[in-house]
């Protein structure tokens, strides 16, 4: 219930940006002396039909073009003051550029570098929201481990990531 609630603020949060094409959010969450923030900017994706194409076998090129596109131009910065932990990946403190990827397999990766460094960790998101999101979402949130998470919506996919602050408790998991 507690997550739902978080979820439903984030997201309460975030809705001036479903109307802004490419607007840039600024968002950061403090709790004791760990510090996250996250800046991104929200690129459309088509009425949706861009993940709908990146996603099907006829994506192919465009998948390609995208992956190349957002490697070298990452869209978004996610800064913590402590390293934590996404998945089974540590990220450093520091800030790290973010951008996301989508395989041949239609699995997104969320990637992270940090200089010449890239971590990558797959995402599991879902369908099962029943909400398309025009374009790319990302809402930073507070969670019950001492750390953040981010919601994530691609078209008709979205899911939850969770940073928590390194050895404390178990990893952090990546999912719905």
């Amino acid at each position: 219930m507690k997550k739902l609630l978080t979820l439903a603020l984030s997201l309460a949060l975030c809705a001036p940006i479903f109307a802004q094409r490419g607007a840039k959010l600024e968002q950061s969450i403090t709790s004791g002396d760990v510090k996250m923030s996250l800046n991104y900017t929200s690129i459309p994706l088509n009425e949706g039909k861009t993940m709908a194409t990146l996603l099907s076998k006829e994506g192919a090129e465009m998948r390609a073009g995208m992956n190349e596109r957002l490697a070298n131009r990452p869209i978004a910065t996610f800064t913590t003051s402590v390293d934590v932990k996404v998945g089974e990946l540590t990220l450093a403190a520091g800030e790290h550029k973010v951008y996301f990827t989508v395989g041949d397999d239609a699995a997104i990766s969320m990637n992270f570098k940090s200089g010449d460094k890239v971590q990558s960790t797959k995402l599991t998101l879902s369908s099962e929201s029943g909400h398309e999101s025009k374009q790319l979402l990302m809402c930073l949130y507070a969670n019950d481990k001492a750390g953040a998470g981010v919601y994530l919506a691609f078209g008709k996919l979205s899911g939850f990531v969770d940073f928590a602050p390194a050895g404390k408790g178990e990893p952090a998991k990546t999912g719905k």
